[in-house]
């Protein structure tokens, strides 16, 4: 009975290293995100759609203009747009298929590592971090939101470099090689934290020699890693020819900022997001504490303890177990995939925003905390499992909700505007963010609400349009009040409920003035005072998903 336990046990662990493994979490994938089909077409998603129906293809080898060497993205991106246009299902099915595919590719990775443990406890653990990648909370601001492709694609191209270079080792074939660094080239030219793949390729092949005292040998090692050092150099040098630095997207001043601080606190900050899912504890338990891994107790505290850990690793790496070995080397992915991200602006204040950040190492650590947990008694750890995924699908259902909810109410709002018969609109207030879901979000423009009726309706709005103020919704419910004085110049602005502020340029909003009016915040409401009266001019307002005309 034991051996024919095993044999099974060997068989289903071989389908789920192939293609039926791969299905079973795309279809996981697609169920989950389901409910999420028609959202996500929001804020940066309307600029490349703009850029898309201005160049069309001739804009994808320059990336349509952006600063930053993008050009397998945008290859993805515009095929899809050219076949199938915006707002369609299919967009979903692609985003979640390819989720799907990263969490199956980071299972089998755990599949394949030789940890010298029994075949079902290596299994768990494998399920356990594709599960857990998955359902992770902070995976869906890049599988609903369009705009990040290239999140996914990045992943999913390290992940088979990751798997062809253990393919290598074991048979060290031509083509194979060929394909390793195809598939760098490929992630280099999807988003610029690709660099950092390489030195994940490389932690892989020395702790894969070094793990069970191979010799390593020094030709392999140099047929692996030469081309890709000649990539990096082709990379930054293309860089610098095409938008005249040597890193684009936010550029070299913020993307080799090196302060070691600054990098630690927020490689600290993700660490406890993810594992403790910080980002959804209660505002006046998050927002100290993740000040205090900036520059307090924790951090010294936390930094102590990485630093301690990574020594005793190295040290004593011949004497450790080899899950802990593996272990050690799934962390140094994890700190190694955060480091494109931990010199930018860490945000948790609110949902969504900026989770993106945490995709490409979210599933490393994974990996590395259930080694370490898989030393705890067995059921001990299958509990400690049980209650992760519990606990990430319940988060991760509420996040769902956000985006669902936020584009029940920009939608019912591009469909409700009806005044393409005035010659002037002006917006008192329109929704930044859902709970932090990007809406309506506008940086630097006098309006974003005309894009929206443009690319989503189809039907701009020709007249001129401002919107005076942003605000976040915290419930579909929500309610903005507005009055006018006897002058029908001043307009005073307020809530009807609790938990909003007010928001301009994607912070919180101060007091300004342009040629058409003069905004300024009051101690319980703002205040818009018109610099003259026009006719034909309709002033609104949003409640829930429909326009109020203030008369």
């Amino acid at each position: 009975m034991q051996e024919q336990a095993e044999k099974q046990l060997d068989y289903l662990l071989q389908g789920a290293k192939r293609w039926p493994g791969a299905l079973l979490f795309v279809s996981f994938a697609l169920a989950v995100y389901w409910p999420t089909r028609h959202a996500g077409f929001v804020m940066d998603w309307l600029g490349w759609q703009y850029a898309y129906n201005r160049d069309g293809w001739a804009g994808v080898p320059g990336s349509f203009g952006y600063p930053g060497l993008h050009p397998v993205l945008h290859l993805g991106n515009y095929t899809m747009y050219w076949l199938f246009g915006a707002n369609s299902p299919v967009w979903y099915g692609v985003f979640a298929c390819l989720h799907g595919l990263n969490a199956w590719l980071l299972a089998r990775l755990v599949l394949r590592l030789p940890l010298q443990t029994p075949a079902l406890q290596q299994a768990i653990i494998g399920f356990a971090t594709g599960t857990l990648f998955l359902l992770s909370p902070y995976a869906a601001e890049v599988v609903v939101w369009r705009v990040c492709l290239h999140y996914l694609l990045a992943l999913l191209f390290a992940l088979l470099a990751m798997h062809r270079t253990l393919d290598y080792l074991t048979e060290p074939r031509k083509s194979v090689l060929w394909q390793i660094h195809l598939l760098v080239l490929a992630a280099l030219f999807t988003f610029e934290w690709s660099l950092v793949i390489p030195v994940l390729l490389a932690t892989l092949v020395l702790v894969w020699f070094f793990a069970p005292k191979m010799p390593l040998s020094p030709a392999l090692f140099g047929k692996l890693f030469a081309p890709q050092a000649g990539l990096w150099a082709l990379y930054f040098l293309l860089n610098k020819i095409k938008i005249g630095d040597w890193v684009g997207h936010y550029g070299a001043d913020t993307h080799l900022n090196m302060d070691p601080k600054y990098m630690s606190a927020n490689m600290l900050r993700y660490t406890v997001k993810q594992f403790a899912f910080a980002r959804d504890w209660e505002h006046n338990l998050k927002a100290p504490f993740f000040e205090s891994l900036a520059d307090g107790r924790p951090f010294w505290i936390g930094t102590g303890i990485v630093l301690l850990a990574a020594a005793v690793w190295l040290l004593f790496f011949r004497r450790l177990n080899l899950r802990l070995r593996w272990a050690g080397a799934a962390f140094v992915w994890f700190f190694v995939a955060l480091l494109p991200v931990s010199n930018l602006f860490f945000y948790a204040l609110q949902y969504s925003e900026n989770d993106r950040y945490g995709y490409f190492a979210n599933g490393f650590g994974w990996i590395g905390l259930l080694l370490l947990l898989s030393f705890l008694p067995k059921m001990f750890f299958r509990a400690i499992i049980v209650g992760y995924v519990a606990v990430s699908a319940w988060f991760l259902m509420n996040i769902n909700h956000c985006w669902i909810e936020s584009e029940k109410i920009c939608a019912g709002l591009v469909e409700d505007f009806r005044w393409y018969d005035r010659d002037e609109v002006i917006i008192l207030a329109s929704p930044d963010n859902y709970l932090g879901v990007f809406m309506f979000r506008i940086i630097g423009q006098i309006n974003g609400f005309n894009e929206a009726l443009e690319l989503r309706r189809g039907k701009p709005f020709k007249g001129n349009m401002w919107e005076v103020v942003q605000f976040n919704v915290v419930s579909p419910d929500y309610a903005i009040t507005a009055e006018k004085d006897s002058t029908g110049l001043l307009y005073k602005i307020g809530f009807k409920q609790d938990g909003n502020w007010w928001w301009r340029n994607g912070i919180g909003a101060t007091d300004y003035e342009n040629d058409r009016y003069t905004f300024k915040m009051q101690q319980w409401h703002v205040e818009m005072q018109l610099k003259e009266k026009r006719q034909n001019t309709a002033v609104i307002y949003p409640v829930g998903n429909k326009w109020i005309e203030v008369e």
